[in-house]
């Protein structure tokens, strides 16, 4: 049976469901032979930081194998997700559209109706309609209770199970790449690493370890330099390591078949660290990611590009490096102007990101420019620490002053980010702000109503 004799099949409100979001018909043809298409490998790590790699300044550890796609290609400083939030920051990478658009505005191993509809456009599914031989391996988390093959992968490399989800090795992506390399293929890894385990916690990796007493907490988390934190934070690390180590396996298969030349490389985190204050929030820790892009004779080697650019933009641009028009239904602007050194400052003027849910209900909007971050809530419910609740310390950090996890959330929230980068002065009953405030409001209003979101006009809900 394939999905649209499934879906016929569905009744009630899982057919609504699946039904409600925009219809994929006919794709067109392919713009470019498969034979010209480069071949793309997407990596995308789980809850990794902005700043947490070597290559982007983080002393603590080094990064080598990502920090070499960095030497080699062009790093983004100012990229963004759509949400903090696992599924719906991929499904976003998927569709290049925001999370109200696509419908996945949530976790959906959580909350199953937000799933992403199989009739959604995809661009692992134009690429494979257009000859290139698909896969991935690793997490899953757009629509797990649905086939992977409805969404465009031709293969899938690891089980469909949980516990399958965690990459323990290069050794299948690498069989991948050895049976493919005389073809066009698209290649998605989905590392779990940096990601915490169910039960809340991360274990030392015993091949990459990490001192907890030579390291610090980065300002950027906001959090302080508690024993138990840099503990944690080193667990992390080691994790972090690991993932990198795989990464540079990978790397080293392109090398070995000697298609580096003609491959792209694209490394992505999915939202901010799981720490108490970064994932989940519309703060910069929480929304900045790490991009990276790699294309031989395409991107200038050592190069960075200060433009804002967001996670919507990576579905156009591999389209567009592929010869394939991007669908209307496409939100995102493809980079690769900017991957050939053209004018940044042009680009985009803010970046926006939302929340829904993650586990529990937590509606936000933000819109951020070059020096302002509004954030509007739409009810005081808790941000909450997520993983991290039942941890002493972390419970303990919601007592300070600036880590109010656990306390009720403000209407709406600006910041300077030019003076304030962490965020941590809230300027909305400033006086001499007010006009900032007003341009940012309605900033955010007509992102909203161009892309219809349904939180357009609500009003905050105080639930104490």
């Amino acid at each position: 049976m394939d999905r649209r004799e499934f879906l016929k099949s569905l009744t009630g409100a899982a057919a609504s469901f699946c039904l409600g979001a925009s219809v994929s018909c006919d794709r067109g043809k392919p713009a470019q032979s498969a034979s010209t298409m480069p071949n793309i490998v997407l990596f995308i790590a789980d809850d990794l930081g902005w700043k947490d790699l070597s290559y982007y300044g983080n002393s603590n550890i080094t990064t080598p194998n990502i920090d070499r796609i960095a030497a080699e290609g062009m790093l983004f400083t100012n990229a963004f997700v759509t949400a903090s939030s696992c599924s719906p920051s991929r499904a976003s990478i998927l569709t290049g559209q925001y999370p109200h658009s696509n419908g996945v505005t949530g976790l959906t191993h959580v909350r199953k109706r937000l799933m992403l509809s199989p009739f959604h456009r995809t661009f692992p599914e134009l690429l494979a309609k257009s000859g290139m031989e698909t896969a991935f391996e690793g997490k899953w988390h757009v629509a797990p209770y649905f086939p992977t093959g409805w969404y465009g992968y031709r293969q899938r490399l690891s089980g469909v199970l949980p516990k399958d989800f965690l990459i323990r090795s290069s050794e299948r992506a690498v069989e991948f790449i050895r049976a493919n390399r005389n073809n066009p293929f698209y290649l998605e890894l989905n590392y779990m690493d940096t990601h915490r385990d169910d039960a809340g916690e991360f274990h030392f990796v015993p091949q990459f370890p990490v001192d907890a007493d030579t390291i610090s907490v980065p300002d950027y988390y906001t959090l302080p330099d508690w024993p138990e934190v840099r503990l944690d934070l080193a667990k992390y690390y080691s994790n972090l390591l690991l993932m990198d180590s795989m990464i540079g396996t990978v790397l080293d298969a392109l090398d070995r078949n000697r298609i580096s030349e003609k491959t792209l490389v694209c490394f992505v985190s999915d939202n901010g660290p799981p720490f108490p204050g970064n994932k989940m929030t519309l703060y910069d820790r929480g929304m900045a990611v790490p991009l990276i892009f790699r294309w031989p004779g395409k991107i200038e080697a050592g190069t960075r590009s200060n433009a804002l650019a967001s996670t919507i933009d990576i579905m156009p641009t591999l389209l567009e490096a592929s010869g394939i028009p991007a669908p209307e239904s496409a939100q995102g602007k493809p980079l690769l102007r900017l991957l050939q050194a053209e004018n940044e400052s042009a680009f985009r003027e803010a970046v926006f990101a939302e929340m829904t849910y993650h586990v529990n209900y937590l509606p936000m909007r933000a819109a951020r420019t070059r020096k302002w971050k509004y954030i509007r809530n739409y009810s005081d419910d808790p941000v909450g620490l997520d993983q991290c609740s039942h941890m002493a310390w972390a419970r303990k950090i919601c007592e300070l002053p600036n880590q109010g996890w656990l306390r009720p959330r403000a209407p709406e929230e600006l910041y300077d980010l030019e003076n304030d980068p962490h965020e941590q002065t809230n300027l909305v009953a400033d006086p001499a702000r007010l006009q900032d405030l007003a341009a940012m409001r309605h900033l955010l209003d007509e992102h909203m109503r161009s892309t219809r979101d349904p939180f357009l006009g609500k009003s905050f809900d105080q639930r104490q």
